[in-house]
């Protein structure tokens, strides 16, 4: 049994980012990331002081399972960064009750549990972040069968190259590029759906969109 900082357990709702954006889940967010992005919407997560609770795999089933009242049975664990912790009996309990897990992550740290969910969003940081990508870390789990996407905020021509370079290193799989929503995010989203639209280094796996649960007040 582990002690698991959570700072939320939230849904039924929607998922407001990559290529599930729209399909109904519920989150646990846990506390505690490895990364201190400038644009980050959510920053009450990046402690694990600034965890609401401290639960056991089975507390956190419970108020999943409560909330979700069989609604609906996909969960989407997110953070911080979901990596930074032993989450393989979680994963465990939750597979044992039939729950479609996606993962959201950075890459940073690629555990062994990972390769036990159904899907993962890998989401590198941009230079706009503040961050330096370290591709190593991810780049084998890259070519494993698990299924996945990436996903990359765009609010700078510096992060446009940045996302051109992700694409190119990991041509088959789907990308999303998401306009950073600081201020009006109109502005940056039609640049970016302009540059988008008329640039052949992207193939057709590539979709542009905004970071529709922060328009819309999703956590």
């Amino acid at each position: 049994m582990s002690n698991i900082p959570v700072n939320e357990i939230f849904g039924p709702t929607i998922q407001g980012e990559g290529m599930y954006c729209g399909y109904r889940t519920m989150f646990i967010r846990v506390a505690g990331c490895d990364y201190r992005c400038s644009w980050c919407d959510t920053k009450y997560a990046w402690s694990i002081n600034q965890a609401r609770q401290v639960l056991s795999e089975e507390e956190i089933l419970d108020q999943l399972k409560e909330r979700a009242k069989g609604i609906t049975h996909r969960v989407t664990i997110t953070g911080g960064n979901p990596c930074a912790h032993d989450l393989s009996r979680l994963i465990s309990l939750l597979k044992m009750e039939k729950y479609l897990i996606h993962i959201e992550t950075q890459g940073s740290i690629i555990p062994s549990w990972l390769h036990d969910v159904h899907h993962v969003c890998i989401s590198p940081k941009p230079p706009s972040s503040g961050n330096i990508t370290n591709y190593s870390s991810f780049n084998e789990f890259m070519n494993s069968e698990v299924s996945k996407e990436l996903k990359v905020v765009v609010g700078t021509e510096e992060d446009y190259l940045y996302a051109k370079k992700v694409h190119q290193m990991y041509k088959l799989q789907p990308l999303t590029l998401q306009a950073c929503t600081i201020g009006d995010p109109l502005p940056v989203l039609n640049w970016l759906i302009s540059k988008v639209s008329s640039d052949p280094d992207f193939s057709d796996s590539v979709k542009v969109m905004p970071q529709v649960h922060v328009l819309i007040g999703i956590k």
